[in-house]
């Protein structure tokens, strides 16, 4: 099995390191937190395969701390098992609610626990709603998303981001590190968001090298721009020295004709709808002006574009 990390949060040192005892027989990496500040902290830049939380802590109660890990848009798919010396079913039903995925009580028997983060992490491992890549939620969730705004008539920017000379950079220099560009433009993109759009974003990967960002209309030129600038800023280091210092690559088109191609550069196209309320073509009018900005003639690097007429 792949090496998995598990984060557990309980204020009692006994129960991590029994846990800890536990799965890192089963090459599990085991990270133990006492307390709810430390783990948001933790999960600014850290994000562990699964968290097994108690309820009952000092501070922010574990409650508390699985609603905000919800809210978080960076950490809103990350599995949560609870813990808790607390059996009543109440106490179940609400966590559920709060959106954890299983309930335990203490004292717990080490192979049930076992078991059941097994079954979470694979399950989760095979969730077809994200992409496999980027773990990013797919099509599907970005469209619930949309239409959860729409229905609420809550006003939104629908940023379809897409990266331009990508296929050639893939055909010189493999899709293994193509697969890294990807996972850094979703990188780039989710800092931004993070940065700009607080708490209030939606992002999802399409699929291949394309990405959707869903925010308040007035965080998203912000966020758009610093797409576009750090991904600039950072997108030669995965060229050759050769290839960065020529500022492209040659290599054959889809028409057989060899070409020379730019570094790979991102087209950020952002849709604030007024009239449209149909999801389908709220993605075919983004589409339109995401090509609409591929064509601009004079063009270098990565590009912001808003319309904001419809």
């Amino acid at each position: 099995m792949i090496n998995k990390t598990v984060l557990v949060v309980d204020d009692d040192p006994n129960v991590g390191l029994l846990i800890s005892a536990v799965l890192k027989k089963f090459n599990y990496t085991v990270v133990t937190l006492y307390s709810g500040e430390e783990v948001l902290r933790f999960l600014n830049n850290n994000k562990p395969d699964l968290i097994l939380l108690d309820l009952r802590m000092p501070g922010l109660d574990g409650y508390a701390l699985c609603k905000r890990i919800r809210e978080n848009p960076d950490t809103h798919s990350l599995p949560i098992i609870i813990l808790s010396g607390v059996s009543e079913v109440d106490a179940k039903v609400n966590t559920i609610e709060l959106g954890a995925d299983d309930f335990i009580t203490k004292p717990f028997d080490v192979r049930e626990l076992r078991a059941r983060v097994n079954r979470i992490i694979k399950r989760k491992s095979s969730d077809v709603s994200l992409n496999p890549l980027t773990h990013l939620p797919g099509s599907p969730a970005i469209e619930e998303d949309v239409l959860k705004r729409m229905a609420a008539g809550t006003p939104f920017a629908f940023a379809y981001i897409d990266a331009d000379n990508f296929k050639a950079y893939n055909d010189v220099y493999g899709y293994a590190k193509g697969d890294e560009v990807l996972k850094h433009i979703a990188s780039v993109i989710s800092e931004a968001a993070k940065t700009h759009a607080a708490q209030d974003y939606f992002l999802g990967h399409v699929g291949g090298d394309d990405f959707v960002l869903v925010t308040r209309p007035e965080l998203i030129e912000a966020a758009g721009n610093e797409i576009t600038r750090e991904f600039d800023r950072t997108i030669p280091s995965f060229y050759t020295p050769e290839d960065r210092q020529r500022g492209y690559i040659v290599t054959m088109d889809r028409k057989n004709k060899t070409r020379h191609f730019p570094i790979v550069s991102l087209t950020v196209a952002v849709i604030i709808p007024k009239a449209i309320r149909h999801y389908g073509k709220l993605v075919e009018t983004a589409a339109e002006l995401k090509h609409y900005a591929k064509e601009l003639s004079g063009r270098k690097g990565s590009i912001f574009i808003k319309d904001r007429r419809l």
